[in-house]
């Protein structure tokens, strides 16, 4: 009997979390490292006591700070006065690019805990939070992050939490979420509701500490117990990979920012000059497979060669499918392939012009590498 776990412990959990949720408000602060630094802190300040009782009245919840609950969802409606409102929405539209001038945000909801089961998810976020805190040697790693789906999958997220029908293709034992500086991403998975809105969530994700998977590998729990969460690139994310086993742990949904995108963006983009040859190096996609296979694996040179076809196929991107070229073969490896390829043609002579094949080049902009190519 003395081997089981003393009542004790469990009284002291309880503690824990109800401690902890005593601390959370609907303005929750966010924290310094989560990539809104201490201006979300700062703004939150003034409305940290505004946590708010379930059976408070419709008529006292409508003015506590400049929110307005929907007691149907048990979402908050976050005024578009408050500063709350204009940091997400400023972190939002400038995470879209160039889409972010075509967007128009139309509500921002805040989860609001009202209920027990609600509740009691946020304390175990919170109980696995300190627990990856204590394993990493005082840091959790908790981040901000993206995730898009359509409103009917939002609403059971917010309802039941994730399931596997929001896992990534790619990465099928697990749930992909796009960092709080890259909301572009989640644009395609954002399925436009009857009303033409879209939704994206803005979750606190549990990352601790992060190892690179690639798609397509199979891999569905961390390689080893030193590890918590994958990432796409270590240096620099743009997708945060969180296990099945633990998706509904260590990711909480905090809000849900609802927008449209304008339809003169497409139609922009359907419109745009066309592309010309790049004057940077660059290869055609055939040719670049042809050369990775040399280097990678016939399972991955395989996947490479799917998301081209889905690509000729309409359904993906150009941009995704350069992207899972460059999570696949690695920026290093490719950039020597078109180095040489670049070699080879001036050895030869040729001007490098083939109107009729796609074709990939990277560039340095910005800090970050970015493809320029022909059109398809």
């Amino acid at each position: 009997m003395e081997n089981f776990v003393k009542p004790q412990f469990f009284s002291f959990l309880r503690e824990e979390a109800a401690a902890a949720v005593q601390r959370y408000s609907p303005h929750h602060k966010f924290m310094a490292h989560s990539g809104f630094g201490n201006q979300f802190a700062e703004s939150t300040s003034s409305s940290a006591d505004d946590v708010q009782d379930p059976e408070v009245s419709d008529s006292e919840s409508s003015v506590v700070g400049s929110v307005h609950e929907e007691r149907s969802s048990g979402l908050m409606r976050i005024d578009e006065g408050d500063k709350i409102y204009g940091i997400i929405s400023n972190k939002f539209l400038s995470g879209l690019g160039c889409f972010g001038l075509s967007t128009e945000i139309t509500a921002i909801h805040k989860e609001t805990c009202s209920s027990f089961i609600k509740q009691a998810k946020l304390q175990s976020f919170l109980i696995f939070s300190k627990a990856v805190e204590k394993k990493c040697g005082g840091n959790a790693n908790v981040k901000y992050a993206w995730f898009g789906a359509s409103k009917d999958e939002i609403n059971n997220i917010f309802s039941h939490g994730f399931s596997h029908s929001s896992n990534n293709g790619a990465y099928s034992q697990a749930i992909c979420i796009s960092p709080d500086d890259n909301s572009h991403d989640c644009l395609q998975a954002a399925v436009p509701d009857k009303n033409g809105v879209r939704h994206l969530l803005l979750c606190r994700v549990i990352l601790g500490k992060t190892e690179v998977v690639h798609p397509g590998s199979g891999q569905c729990h961390p390689s080893s117990e030193e590890y918590d969460t994958g990432v796409d690139n270590l240096s620099s994310p743009r997708k945060y990979i969180v296990w099945s086993t633990h998706m509904n742990s260590y990711v909480f949904p905090e809000f849900m920012v609802s927008f449209r995108v304008s339809s003169h963006a497409k139609e922009s983009q359907r419109n745009a000059v066309p592309v010309q040859n790049p004057k940077s190096p660059w290869i055609t996609f055939p040719a670049l497979i042809s050369a990775l296979s040399k280097f990678l694996p016939p399972q991955t040179v395989k996947l490479i060669t799917k998301y081209h076809n889905d690509h000729k196929g309409r359904k993906i991107t150009r941009r995704d499918l350069i992207q899972q070229v460059r999570k696949l073969a690695g920026d290093e490896l490719l950039t020597a392939i078109i180095k040489s390829c670049k070699n080879k043609q001036q050895s030869k002579g040729s001007t490098g012009n083939s109107s009729s094949t796609s074709s990939i080049n990277f560039e340095q902009r910005d800090g970050r590498c970015c493809a320029c190519q022909k059109s398809c």
